[in-house]
């Protein structure tokens, strides 16, 4: 059970760059195995008493970090989590989740918690969903039309015989009214409900309307089967519920809740991934709006037809776990990640093994062969991953070990969680995920932190940039850091690539709703929106020469400055740029000795908006954003 600890953190790693080396883990944690029985699916029914909990005083952020929003309900996901945000061509952006706030045993005003990024702040924090009439859950974000935006949920209350799904539209994104309305479920279900929806948007303008959702019940020889439908007119008319010929019963005898998610659209080209320990981890292309289909097995499971009454497994399987992601490039080409696990299956039932210490974070792209091996339970193994490659994620190593324990998610290890993105005009790949971070703990279990890594050349092995801990800063030392989401594409700046991602934290390690089913003290879940300019070049920017910081005051409206430590004589200077590229500023100081100095800067005439400031040391420079009022 969570409980009210007292922290301790080693304040002695308050870094953000660690040796680029993987954590080593005693033989005891190695070898430990854990036996737990299938999650079964958070369809949003449950019942716990929630005492009142004000949303209104949120905790402060680290530099490079606004506040989008908060929940008391923290289920946001039974595996994979995506689809929740997008970054649009002008930089700005909005962001849904599942957010419940009420008191009531039930949250009966559970629903679609939503808000809009400006390109400079977030609005003012939701304390009502977006949905009307009815409690739901599960939302997933698009852009829509020319300048809109669109929701669609699930309902998680009965109201409706058939069980469709709540789609909300607004034409401008941002502003004004939803627009609400109802997706009947499939008639030859029956009446059966279908539950935790995938959307998302193609076309030119955004109109042509994809989603896959499974029914909460057997159907057609599955236990869980999989639809697709889609609207050509955005929203006035849909195909019929189809589960789609290559992943149908004669392939697989029925998937989990949530083990799918959508690519963020290229154009006409559509993608899924669906990735689970217990079933083939394949992605599912369309480079005709849905039309056609592609089926790619990425990593094709021993056991196919997977019967929790009577497969068997003789040998630990090496598979993804609980948790997956997918992008496509610019190039149409598809790239895709999991966390990595180990599993067994030794007696009939839906109890099995798993060994939480199994740690890695597993990259795969169009260019590269399946995951095979001799032993197809070893393919993942990690003697068949190369690392920098195909390895690409893992616990760093800190100096201090782990703690022999730590709080689980739903069947997820110790680095999980994966969100990956590809640039629309460029190669860039950018990975963000969540993992233990040695010696940051409350005492009893290591908190979990947000990790981030990209590649500048497609994922081509050896292109890929050291792994980044972006929750180091003192905001963040006795934070639970879960959920990152990335923006499915990248704000390109004059110098720079800006990354966008979305991340959940609290105070406690683990999930309420599921692990604490009796305690009366669920916890403030904090959404927070970290963004990170990175040089064009793709190259880390190099703050060993000297340290820049951020400019003070920030927002600014009269003057700012900015104060430079250098550690070696060197020419230094300081140029302004709007988000154009065009040069608002320049202050050369010439060549200057070892020391700190002080670039003061008169913004009284400078248009309210974002500028990023360059400052060149030597051959070195840093690229950082200040915003004026």
């Amino acid at each position: 059970m969570k409980k009210k600890l007292l922290f301790t953190v080693i304040l002695s790693i308050a870094m953000s760059g660690y040796s680029q080396k993987r954590a080593d883990f005693t033989k005891e944690q190695t070898n430990k195995s854990v036996t737990v029985t299938l999650q079964k699916p958070v369809t949003g029914g449950e019942v716990y008493q929630i005492p009142v909990i004000p949303n209104s005083s949120l905790p402060g952020t680290a530099k490079d970090e606004l506040i989008a929003g908060g929940t008391i309900y923290d289920v946001q996901s039974n595996s994979l989590l995506a689809n929740r945000f997008w970054l649009y061509d002008d930089g700005t952006a909005g962001a849904v989740w599942t957010m419940g706030l009420d008191n009531n045993i039930s949250m009966p005003n559970r629903g679609t918690g939503y808000n809009y990024y400006d390109g400079m702040n977030w609005g003012t924090i939701p304390t009502e969903r977006i949905e009307t009439g009815y409690r739901c859950g599960w939302p997933s974000y698009a852009a829509f039309g020319e300048n809109g935006e669109i929701v669609v949920s699930h309902i998680a209350d009965g109201s409706f015989p058939d069980g469709g799904l709540i789609m909300n539209i607004r034409p401008q994104k941002g502003t004004g009214e939803w627009i609400q309305s109802y997706i009947p479920g499939p008639e030859a279900m029956g009446g059966t409900a279908i539950t935790w929806p995938r959307m998302t948007t193609s076309g030119e303008n955004h109109e042509i309307i994809h989603i896959i959702v499974p029914a909460a019940d057997a159907y057609a020889n599955q236990d869980v089967p999989l639809f697709y439908i889609k609207s050509d007119d955005g929203g006035e008319t849909w195909t019929d519920w189809t589960i789609l010929e290559q992943i149908n019963s004669d392939y697989y005898s029925g998937f989990h809740a949530d083990d799918y998610v959508w690519a963020e659209s290229r154009g006409s080209t559509i993608a899924f991934t669906v990735s689970s320990p217990w079933h083939d981890w394949i992605v599912m292309k369309s480079t005709d709006n849905g039309d056609t289909w592609q089926k790619i097995i990425i990593w094709e499971h021993p056991y196919p037809m997977w019967d929790w009454d009577n497969t068997i497994t003789t040998d630990t399987i090496w598979a993804p776990d609980y948790s997956a992601d997918i992008a496509i490039g610019s190039d149409g080409m598809v790239h895709a990640v999991c966390g990595l696990t180990r599993v067994a299956h030794t007696e009939p039932g839906t109890s099995f093994t798993v060994w939480p210490f199994t740690d890695g974070i597993v990259y795969w792209n169009e260019t590269m062969p399946p995951f095979t091996a001799e032993n197809q339970h070893r393919a993942l193994a990690y003697e068949n991953l190369v690392e920098d490659e195909t390895l690409i994620g893992y616990v760093v190593d800190t100096g201090t070990q782990l703690l022999p324990d730590f709080v689980t998610y739903p069947e997820l290890g110790i680095c999980t969680m994966p969100s990956i993105m590809v640039g629309s005009d460029d190669n860039t790949v950018y990975i963000a995920w969540s993992a233990l971070a040695p010696g940051y703990d409350n005492g009893q279990t290591n908190f979990r932190h947000i990790f981030r890594r990209y590649s500048s050349n497609n994922g081509v092995a050896g292109s890929w940039s050291s792994i980044f801990d972006i929750d180091t800063e003192i905001t963040h030392w006795l934070h639970e850091c879960i959920y990152p989401v990335l923006a499915g594409d990248i704000n390109y700046t004059s110098e720079g690539k800006e990354f966008h991602l979305i991340y959940f934290t609290d105070g406690f390690p683990g999930l309420y709703f599921l692990n604490n089913p009796t305690q009366n003290d669920p916890d403030d879940y904090t959404i927070y929106h970290y963004s990170e300019v990175i040089p064009g070049t793709g190259i880390e920017k190099n703050t060993e020469f000297f340290d820049v910081a951020q400019n003070v005051p920030n927002p600014a409206n009269r003057t700012t400055v900015i104060k430079v430590k250098v550690s070696e004589s060197s020419k230094l200077s300081l140029e302004v740029v709007n988000i154009l590229g065009q040069q608002i500023t320049f202050i050369d100081k010439g060549e200057v000795n070892r020391g700190m100095y002080d670039f003061k800067i008169d913004v009284s005439s400078f248009k309210s908006g974002i500028y990023f400031y360059i400052v060149k040391a030597g051959n070195s420079s840093v690229i950082k954003r200040m915003i004026v009022e």
